[in-house]
């Protein structure tokens, strides 16, 4: 008996001392790229040393934005905070957060999220995300009462058949699950169980917080990171890691595959921070692909287009919720916050097509209703299909001509609406 309890005496120190020199170190360089993403901007907004007097907003395309600051092309501090599949409830919750940690106010929301993301509402609940059950969320009352009517029509003792099951791999699993674990990721990341607790209600409180639970523990939450550490390749970083993070800012290198994520994480995630903390958040993640599988997933895509052009696929002409930007709108003008809105180019055969037009001509007649926000359009909103690794990211060139376009014709632009403001108020 007195063994037992020394064992379980000992694994329970064990984990103890984990758990402490997990939460003491910056054990977090060692995790995947994607969670030390998430991470690092969560550090930097806890921290409360935000003094940008504008902060970007959007996905993982406004990514490539670079910000600015004062005196280098811009009389404002420029802070890119766009964050990649967080889902559209990250941008009011992410500024509320921001505001409330201290970090100074800023002067104006520049929001530059893809509009197919922001037009659709809020969408299914986060437990039901193909909404073939609900379409919002529901009150455990609803929920229990449904689950109970359905039990009665399906019968309670034949196991349930998700409709999203998926094989691959010669496996079979559930894709609402799949993406869960791909996706999820960021909203446990980037918020604390008690601020998922207050943002959300209902079964999606439930749902979200049973998720986050665990990652209270760090030694759970930073577990990949725990696992690299035991790989002395992890541990390795050059001594010139940032003239390589500066070297792989050049398309040639990229487009050559010199700039393929080094094998050690640390460094990687190391030379990521390099770039985000040069480029004011900036940080284009389709640089970090190899060059031959940015020419398979091209040729992939041509033949879906092919394949679209021989049997189009019927356009959803569905009207618009803007309530997403409602929200925002609101939130922003509650606060004293200038709002503004920049519509990101997207690929040319994407942008032109009927349905992205006439959720373009509802989104102008949107912002209509709202004369005091600022609209602003690059020279060209659709790019050729070249200048994208996918349907939705940038390639390095692509990258550069936005932010080129951005400096040249948005910025001034930018300038002139907040100076009024300025001025105005």
């Amino acid at each position: 008996m007195r063994s037992k309890f020394l064992g379980i005496g000992i694994a329970f120190l064990f984990f103890l001392g984990l758990e402490v020199i997990v939460r003491i170190t910056d054990i977090h360089y060692f995790e995947q790229p994607e969670i030390f993403f998430v991470n690092l901007k969560k550090r930097f907004v806890e921290s409360g040393k935000g003094t940008a007097d504008i902060i970007i907003l959007g996905d993982s395309r406004s990514m490539a934005l670079a910000g600015y600051k004062k005196g280098d092309g811009s009389q404002y501090e420029i802070y890119n905070h766009s964050l990649p599949a967080m889902g559209p409830k990250y941008y009011r919750f992410f500024l509320e957060k921001y505001l409330e940690k201290g970090n100074k106010k800023p002067k104006l929301v520049l929001f530059a999220a893809s509009p197919k993301l922001y037009s659709v509402g809020y969408g299914p609940p986060l437990y039901d995300p193909d909404g073939k059950s609900v379409k919002q969320n529901e009150s455990l009352s609803e929920y229990f009462r449904r689950r109970f009517q359905e039990g009665i029509e399906k019968n309670f003792f034949r196991p349930p058949t998700p409709s999203t099951i998926i094989s691959y791999s010669g496996k079979q699993d559930d894709a609402n699950q799949i993406l869960w674990e791909f996706f999820g990721h960021r909203y446990l990341h980037q918020f604390s169980l008690g601020e998922l607790w207050n943002q959300y209600d209902g079964v999606e409180r439930l749902f979200i917080t049973a998720k986050a639970l665990p990652l209270t523990y760090h030694s759970y939450r930073f577990r990949g990171a725990i696992r690299n550490t035991l790989s002395l390749n992890d541990w390795k970083v050059d001594s010139d890691f940032k003239d390589k993070s500066l070297f792989c800012e050049s398309c040639d290198a990229i487009e050559r595959g010199l700039c393929v994520p080094p094998i050690s994480q640390r460094q990687d995630n190391l030379m990521i921070e390099d770039q985000i903390e040069r480029h004011l958040g900036k940080y284009n993640i389709s640089n970090r692909v190899k060059p031959e599988i940015v020419y398979f997933a091209r040729e992939q895509r041509a033949k879906a287009m092919d394949a679209e052009k021989k049997e189009p696929v019927p356009s959803s002409f569905f009207e618009p919720d803007f309530i997403v930007l409602e929200d925002l709108i609101r939130f922003t003008k509650e606060q004293g916050i200038e709002f503004a809105f920049i519509y990101m180019p997207w690929m040319e055969v994407r942008e032109e097509s009927a349905e992205t037009q006439f959720r373009l001509a509802k989104l102008k007649s949107y912002v209509q209703t709202h004369p005091e926000v600022g609209v602003f359009f690059f020279p060209k909103s659709s790019y050729p299909s070249e200048q994208f690794v996918d349907d939705i990211h940038y390639d390095c060139r692509g990258e550069k001509r936005v932010n080129q376009e951005f400096k040249e014709h948005i910025l001034p632009k930018i300038v002139r609406f907040l100076d009024s403001k300025q001025k105005s108020n």
